[in-house]
């Protein structure tokens, strides 16, 4: 028992229990929800073993302890799926591709703009906005460093940048 407060955990965890699974709901958590409340009450108990009066109420240290550890372990996933999980090019699977009409209408409303620029920058320009593809998965597609496809997308930007402020004072 914590003597600065003077009740047992199983009591402060009754009476915190809304505050855990509210603060799931404020965090928009819809995956995993057992374990973040499981995570919500671990941190109520590091609160509860750390609480010192002196410091101010203890809803409000707990309320921020809770949503500390919440948001550590959201940050924790993001960092491992954006470095581990592989995308669907990587994994040797065509994302799903856009039927051929919807294709020969991009491809029909770019070419104006395609003219103006190198065979590499039309290939940066067709991957990303027809393809959906990013930088890594079209460096791997051409064989090429990240670096090379981010110098087509930026010579490719501002060569459009040009035609479309041409085509502004037209």
């Amino acid at each position: 028992m914590n003597h600065s407060l003077g009740i047992p955990f199983e009591e402060v965890a009754k009476d915190f229990t809304p505050l855990v699974l509210g603060m799931i709901k404020r965090l928009r958590i819809y995956k995993n929800t057992e374990e973040y409340s499981h995570i919500g009450f671990i941190a109520l108990w590091k609160a509860y073993t750390q609480y010192d009066p002196d410091k101010g109420a203890f809803s409000t240290f707990a309320y921020t302890y809770v949503r500390g550890e919440m948001l550590a372990q959201l940050r924790k996933e993001a960092r491992y799926e954006e470095r581990y999980e592989l995308s669907a090019f990587e994994q040797n699977t065509e994302p799903a591709a856009p039927d051929s009409e919807s294709i020969r209408q991009e491809m029909n409303s770019l070419s104006p703009y395609l003219e103006e620029l190198s065979p590499r920058e039309r290939d940066w320009v067709i991957e990303y906005i027809v393809y959906g593809r990013g930088i890594s998965e079209i460096a791997k597609k051409y064989n090429v460093a990240p670096s090379s496809v981010k110098t087509w997308r930026n010579h490719a930007l501002k060569k459009l940048r040009r035609v479309f402020t041409k085509a502004d004072c037209h």
